[in-house]
């Protein structure tokens, strides 16, 4: 029974079935003694084949398939822990679902649950994590010599330890498009209920509770002179919705309130709305040091005319987008660009804005999304804005109604159970001074420009017509 004992080992469990001679059994058939029954047997193959890829250090032929990659991509950021949870949760599901009188998960409830597993699982942070964070904050393009010579420490730790935040944390630059410098205008529509779109410039759907009432909220990019028939479309179908355009976009992300000797956030509410009350009384000019100020100017990045836009640049876009750490070599060879086309245009992106790049990481406990909209004056938002950047991580659009009124859509992400003093504390200090909506997203889907098809080459145009928008308050099948 040697190497069934070797296998209780490395799971740390005891076998769910027992067999009279375990070593007359393939590895594969010792493995599954260790599964539930009520695992179906595709998921069964897929998880005994993981199990020895774990246990032998080898990838067993042809698994290239998804649900493996995302196997290694869940045991990757959980690491030790991901194989103990995965038995665990499997063992405590086959003792209730038999208390239920239930004997089987489908895969995809399978797939849902290893799926929260990893969403809820923390990363804890050390010490020599957030120096590295701080300073990748700082200077998205830092280099790992320079982080080490700043923070006195040895180049391999940080190399070490950056490619750990990359793999676990997934922390890395993340672009995102200034719509308005490829000749598009990006609308933000939020309606009340349940609400579905159909369109090629449809940028991203989330679903969005605000108390116990269900909002939907859409993200599109359309060619300017479809916003009017946009919002016409919407004003037809929609009982109740409220339209934004985004002027600017800015992030941010923060270490304040990370306590590094319990690995987790401890957000002080009480002292963030005071300090919140104190630059909304004050003005945000007057808490700001110079230094501060110079770069609150320079952090947004504003509209700026369009210049126009080449079929070149936009296939750049769409491909920096979707990898933005792709190599000179595998943009030119995808793309058919020589490689200083690639790199010249990349920097006339970047230099332009059109490209806008924000610092990305997950995985570290902030698993609240967020949602304020708020429409005041501009003193107001800019305050609020002062303030809301002293929490973790946030996603700001500079917005204006239809009116050309002023607004803001501010996303948090924040330590969970974060929505309830965070609301308590907008409202004794901001409802005084703004309108605003706050929300917490359920379900997010979709993130791309709109499809190169639609765009001229000859006259530089985006197309449209009345057919490129269905809205439904109904799911679409």
């Amino acid at each position: 029974m040697g190497e069934l004992e070797d296998i209780k080992n490395f799971l740390g469990m005891e076998p769910l079935k027992t067999v009279e001679n375990p070593e007359s059994l393939s590895l594969e058939e010792q493995f599954q003694l260790f599964l539930p029954d009520i695992l179906p047997e595709e998921e069964k193959q897929l998880l005994t084949r993981f199990f020895i890829y774990k246990y032998k250090g080898e990838i067993p032929g042809g698994e290239k398939e998804e649900r493996f990659s995302d196997l290694i991509r869940a045991n990757t950021i959980m690491g030790e822990e991901f194989i103990p949870s995965v038995i665990s949760t499997l063992k405590q599901l086959d003792k209730y679902m038999r208390l239920g009188g239930e004997n089987s998960l489908t895969s995809e409830q399978l797939r849902q649950i290893l799926q929260d597993m990893v969403y809820d699982y923390r990363v804890k942070l050390d010490a020599k994590d957030l120096k590295i964070l701080d300073k990748v904050r700082s200077n998205i393009f830092i280099t790992i010599k320079e982080i080490a010579d700043e923070t006195n420490t040895s180049y391999t730790t940080i190399q070490r330890r950056k490619k750990m935040l990359e793999e676990r944390c997934r922390l890395g630059i993340f672009p995102r498009v200034n719509y308005p410098m490829i000749g598009l205008t990006n609308m933000l529509i939020l309606v009340e209920g349940e609400a579905y779109v159909q369109s090629p410039y449809l940028l991203s759907r989330q679903e969005l509770y605000g108390g116990i009432d269900l909002y939907t909220f859409f993200s599109i990019a359309v060619p300017p002179k479809a916003v009017n028939l946009v919002y016409k479309e919407f004003e037809k179908r929609a009982p109740r919705f409220w339209t934004w355009i985004i002027d600017s976009f800015e992030s941010s992300f923060s270490l304040d309130f990370y306590d590094v000797d319990e690995g987790n956030w401890k957000i002080d509410w009480k002292a963030w709305s005071l300090y919140l009350s104190n630059v909304l009384s004050k003005g945000w000019g007057k808490v700001l040091s110079p230094e501060e100020m110079d770069k609150k100017r320079s952090s947004t990045s504003p509209l700026g005319k369009v210049g126009g836009v080449t079929i070149k640049e936009l296939k750049l876009i769409d491909a920096l987008s979707k990898n933005f750490n792709a190599t000179v070599q595998d943009l030119s060879q995808n793309l058919r660009y020589n490689t200083r086309t690639i790199i010249r245009t990349r920097r006339n992106l970047l230099k332009r804005g059109t490209l806008q790049l924000a610092l990305g990481i997950d995985q570290i406990g902030l698993n609240e999304h967020i949602l304020f909209i708020i429409e005041s004056d501009t003193d107001t938002l800019h305050s609020f804005v002062v303030a809301i950047k002293r929490l973790p991580k946030t996603w700001i659009y500079w917005m204006r109604t239809l009116n050309n009124e002023n607004a803001l859509a501010c996303w948090l992400e924040a330590p969970l159970g974060s929505i309830t003093p965070l609301e308590r504390a907008i409202r004794r200090t901001l409802l005084p001074l703004a309108k605003y909506k706050l929300f917490f997203r359920s379900h997010q889907e979709g993130s791309q420009i709109p499809l190169l098809e639609l765009f001229d080459a000859q006259t530089k145009t985006w197309k449209w017509g009345p057919e490129m928008l269905k809205i439904n308050l109904r799911k679409i099948e």
